[in-house]
């Protein structure tokens, strides 16, 4: 039973670290697609929430969702400051402090400026972020199997001190 639990908690921690590289990646993908709507089309935000809250999977589409769901309840305020919000309380997705609030400071253009400022915004945000995922893959793969390992021998120990 220690083993198992003991593994648990190191496969946690390997699977922490793939949930945030995927949740990385897929914010890139949803970037390129808020730029074309916005520099293209330009799309309403609330169409833009509601395509990417279908389009993205979980859990990154629960925060698209609770970003359309509150335009819509709530449209006295601001989206900056839902954006902002959302991302910022969104720990499911598992990001680190520098990504939540790269991904925070987009909210403060989206919305407010020009298409122009906007789509600048946007490829600022996707080349950080860019960078961001790139590490984010090399800590996956250098740590993922080491916490699962480190889990498993962590188990194995305590079963021998206690024996």
């Amino acid at each position: 039973m220690l083993i198992g639990a003991a593994g648990i908690l190191g496969f946690s921690a390997s699977t922490t670290l793939s949930l945030r590289e995927r949740t990385l990646s897929g914010f890139l993908r949803c970037l390129r697609t808020m730029h074309s709507e916005i520099g293209e089309y330009l799309t309403p935000l609330e169409e833009i929430m509601q395509r990417l809250s279908l389009e993205t999977t979980a859990p990154l589409n629960m925060f698209f969702e609770t970003c359309l769901s509150e335009i819509r309840e709530k449209p006295e305020i601001p989206f900056r400051l839902i954006w902002t919000k959302n991302i910022k309380k969104a720990d499911y997705l598992k990001l680190k402090k520098e990504e939540t609030e790269t991904i925070a400071a987009l909210g403060g253009v989206l919305g407010r400026y020009g298409s122009e400022e906007q789509k600048k915004a946007i490829e600022h945000t996707a080349r950080c972020l860019e960078s961001m995922a790139i590490a984010a893959e090399r800590e996956k793969k250098r740590l993922g199997g080491l916490y699962t390992r480190l889990g498993v021998i962590s188990g194995l120990a305590l079963v021998i001190v206690f024996i």
